[in-house]
């Protein structure tokens, strides 16, 4: 079997309704897809597969690692052969390409494990900490765009109050780059606020403004940049009233800044 053959493709907006469909599915909803079947016991061929590729991801060299990452999004795609027993299994060994040195490598883990979000939802849901970490801790940040779409699936999989419990703490603690990703992720899980996952929100208001004004003033431009596009988030949500009173933290040209983006914001709406 050639491991380059095929490759999974689709837009973020594609992977986005996958998930949906997917808790559509699990609350018995009439737009899903079909739930994954554990394999039969004629899936030897399956299993097989499944067991080459956790072989190669756990102890292959660098390029074995890679063709399995190729691999595992065939197995990703074919309903019988990933099942409750052996998910984990593979979640876990993707999840270890992230931590080596190898940038490339450690790029693709990444998206394959974008896709993993989109065909495993249900089987990743028990599994919030571990993927999140091992997320925003992988030591190739992806472009842009891969990691935005990275973080919209793991908000639609994980919800707001899982990432939130997880990433509050991390913000007073990470250092560079973990923290960039750290607030790239809050980022993305405002820019996604529901009616539903507001008044979550609004409770942990004043510990994200505590836990966001002071990176403000961080060595790093870029997460100067989004701690204050993540406080223009919460102005564009809750408003100046509830807000501004939380800011004291912030020198007044960092205000300033806030209020500038809030400002064109609003004057792009209207």
């Amino acid at each position: 079997k050639q491991w380059y053959q095929r490759r999974v493709r689709g837009s973020l907006t594609t992977e986005l309704q996958a998930v949906s469909n997917l808790n559509n599915n699990a609350n018995g909803g009439s737009n899903s897809v079909p739930h994954l079947q554990s394999p039969s016991n004629g899936s030897m061929a399956e299993n097989n597969a499944v067991f080459a590729v956790l072989e190669a991801l756990l102890g292959g060299t660098q390029d074995e690692k890679s063709a399995a990452l190729v691999e595992s999004l065939n197995l990703l795609k074919e309903d019988n052969s990933i099942n409750e027993e052996n998910s984990y299994d593979l979640l876990s060994a993707i999840m270890s390409c992230t931590e080596e040195d190898d940038t490339e490598l450690v790029s693709k883990a990444l998206k394959v494990l974008n896709k993993f979000l989109v065909y495993q939802a249900d089987y990743m849901a028990p599994h919030c900490e571990e993927v999140v970490t091992k997320i925003v801790r992988a030591k190739c940040p992806m472009q842009h765009a891969d990691s935005e779409s990275l973080h919209q699936l793991l908000v639609m999989v994980y919800k707001t109050e899982a990432i939130l419990n997880l990433i509050v703490p991390m913000l007073q603690h990470e250092t560079y780059p973990v923290l960039l990703s750290v607030i790239n992720l809050l980022y993305s899980t405002l820019k996604q606020n529901t009616p539903e996952s507001q008044p979550l929100l609004e409770s942990r208001l004043a510990a994200l403004c505590a836990a966001v004004c002071p990176q403000c003033s961080h060595v790093e431009t870029n997460v100067r940049k989004q701690s204050i596009f993540c406080l223009v988030e919460l102005l564009l949500i809750f408003g100046t009233e509830k807000v501004d009173a939380m800011l004291e933290a912030l020198t007044v040209s960092q205000k300033k800044l806030v209020y500038l983006y809030y400002n064109r914001h609003q004057r792009n709406v209207r």
